[in-house]
């Protein structure tokens, strides 16, 4: 009986030994790994992407209509603006191989979330896009600007945490509403995100109130946007 009482104690004593560690150990993340995980995502981030690749197998494979990605290109610059908080990067994204068909201009503000345990991209919208039209070619621009130049949609921050060899990304649940002016419709946006050295992997759906399909790869799988150079300040 006393064998067995001991082992108990034992028992008890590891198991709250493994919790106290685990505990430290998750602190130790919330606290110090994710400034170290902001300073790696920002060296991978910046850069041109491009899916032209997925685009072009699947109109070799004759990918049906419906289920195939439209061509997309992605520039993400790092930039400085005082007045907007944490490491920036300025977003210029276009469509149908067409550069000047733009159909996003944002800047991108990383901040560590203590929180959400996550690294925290707010996304700043340009209340005038014509002025920040090619500013990646005359970053000198960003000198110019301060925050009031931008709008924040409540709800639409993504968060990116890391996982082996890539960040993922990820908006909370149906959080990120607004009205469109384009599709003249209030849309719900769930967005799902996967960065590696070498890509970009994109997979959102917008819905409007009754769950039509607004915009979004749906049930086409993500984008994926093969990173082709290097951005740099």
């Amino acid at each position: 009986m006393i064998k067995y009482t001991l082992k108990l104690i034992s028992f008890f004593i590891f198991i709250h030994f493994v919790n106290t560690t685990l505990h430290a150990q998750k602190k130790e993340i919330t606290q110090s790994s994710l400034e170290k995980d902001i300073v790696e995502l920002l060296k991978w981030f910046p850069g041109e992407y491009d899916n032209h690749q997925q685009v072009y197998k699947e109109a070799v494979n004759n990918t049906s209509k419906e289920k195939r990605h439209r061509q997309t290109h992605h520039i993400f610059f790092p930039v400085q603006i005082k007045s907007i908080p944490g490491k920036l990067l300025y977003a210029q994204q276009s469509q149908h191989y067409n550069l000047n068909d733009i159909y996003r201009q944002r800047i991108y503000a990383f901040n560590v979330d203590l929180e959400e345990n996550a690294i925290k991209l707010t996304i700043y919208t340009p209340k005038n896009s014509e002025q920040l039209l090619n500013a990646h070619l005359n970053p000198s621009i960003f000198k110019t600007l301060k925050k009031d130049d931008f709008y924040l949609k409540p709800g639409c921050d993504v968060f990116w945490k890391k996982a082996n060899n890539q960040f993922e990304g990820y908006l909370k649940n149906n959080a990120c509403s607004y009205f469109s002016k384009k599709f003249n419709t209030q849309v719900y946006l769930n967005e799902t995100l996967i960065l590696r050295k070498d890509a970009l992997l994109l997979d959102d759906t917008a819905v409007d109130k009754k769950g039509n399909l607004v915009f979004g790869v749906n049930d086409k799988g993500p984008t994926i946007n093969l990173k082709e150079k290097d951005c740099i300040h």
